[in-house]
């Protein structure tokens, strides 16, 4: 007899229900799982048992008995399955596989030589083909591949606009589901990287901005629990916000942008014009800041003084406060970045400020990430996809 849609429909949602308690509270019983969702002993053990035949959930250990006999415990599989995720950047795509927890088994970085719409793809196959040779043996093998890249996304995976890219209208989703066969999610890179945040902390919290500075400027936002995209997606192009409109031109083709201030392509620029020596590029710029070179150290100032005011517009537009910056030169911004916002934002918003700063981006663990979370919610969607 064939189940209706709303039994079906029914059935699916318990089902991600015993996997999500599962996976927040493992070791946990069948018993333990009942209590917790509300359903009966029999439903349980039968979902139970589809998730152990779909390899993710498995048994191990013996808990405490309250009674009777004592409970057989079940752990989320993490090991069944394992997702890349691929943050593209101006000149390298940076690879990340990891299990379905999220833990890495192997990061590698890719030099894409340049920013050209094929060649990049061919390196994205190229990271893709060393993910399957490391890749260990598993039920499901890899997937998917998650894509964070700096620009505006839509809802069909085409990037829109990436300025620092040079990419416009690019269907980026259906072209590399098409060369690599897999299911591919496609997300900007800051919210990829919000999201890890909000996943990872361990003082979990409902809201945040993360602000990633790199080629250019992005943030990513986490309002209620749940990335906030806006209406068409399009949230968080906080880089493109305007300190100065009387400013110099941006490559997106307004004047006066934060990433004319604050981003690694402007302090190289600005290092250059102001005679800093071997400054070649980002690096050696963040070295000679290390070193102790004034004329370095004054640049950052400068920059994390630009940067401060985009955390100030930020923790006024959207009241959080806890702000994350992912930036390689955030050791030497940060003091100007907090001595900004102390002077510019509104007392009642100040107070409590949680302002963090990263040396390293989350992109690829973030979009990671997002993969198995949709893996998790849909698994029809995925199959479909590899057929």
């Amino acid at each position: 007899m064939k189940q209706s849609w709303n039994q079906s429909s029914m059935k699916h949602e318990n089902k991600r229900l015993v996997l999500q308690q599962i996976i927040a509270e493992e070791p946990i019983s069948r018993a333990d799982l009942s209590k917790r969702c509300g359903l009966n002993k029999a439903t349980v053990s039968s979902l139970v048992a589809e998730l152990m035949d779909d390899s993710l959930v498995k048994e191990a250990g013996i808990g405490e008995s309250s009674g009777g006999r004592r409970p057989v415990l079940l752990y989320f599989s993490r090991e069944a399955g394992y997702a890349l995720g691929l943050n593209v950047e101006a000149v390298t795509v940076e690879a990340a596989l990891t299990d379905l927890r999220g833990t890495i088994i192997a990061q590698e970085t890719f030099p894409a030589g340049d920013t050209a719409y094929d060649s990049t793809l061919r390196t994205m196959e190229e990271a893709l083909d060393w993910a399957q040779r490391v890749v260990p043996a598993s039920a499901h093998g890899i997937i998917g591949v998650g894509v964070a890249v700096p620009g505006v996304i839509d809802h069909s995976g085409t990037v829109l606009n990436a300025p620092n890219l040079q990419w416009r209208d690019r269907p980026l989703k259906h072209d590399l589901e098409n060369r690599m066969k897999l299911p591919v999610m496609i997300e900007n890179e800051a919210n990829a990287g919000a999201y890890r945040e909000y996943q990872t902390r361990s003082d979990a919290f409902e809201n945040l901005v993360y602000i990633s500075i790199g080629t250019g400027i992005g943030a990513g936002i986490v309002l209620n629990g749940s990335l906030y995209r806006g209406q068409n997606g399009y949230a968080g192009e906080i880089g493109h916000m305007t300190l100065d409109f009387q400013g110099p031109r941006c490559t997106c083709g307004n004047s006066g942008c934060l990433e004319l201030y604050a981003s690694e392509p402007a302090l190289v620029e600005k290092a250059t014009e102001a005679g800093l020596e071997d400054c070649k590029d980002f690096d050696s710029l963040v070295n000679s800041a290390g070193k102790g070179d004034e004329l370095a150290l004054s640049l950052f100032t400068e920059a994390g003084r630009a940067l401060g005011s985009g955390v100030v517009s930020a923790i006024h537009a959207y009241d959080t406060k806890h702000i994350i910056i992912a930036s390689r030169g955030g050791e030497w911004m940060k003091i100007a970045v907090r001595d900004t916002v102390r002077k510019k934002a509104l007392p009642h918003y100040r107070d409590d400020l949680d302002l963090v700063f990263l040396d390293t981006p989350a992109a690829s663990l973030g979009v990671s990430g997002l993969v198995v979370d949709e893996f998790l919610k849909e698994r029809k969607g995925f199959e479909k996809v590899r057929e």
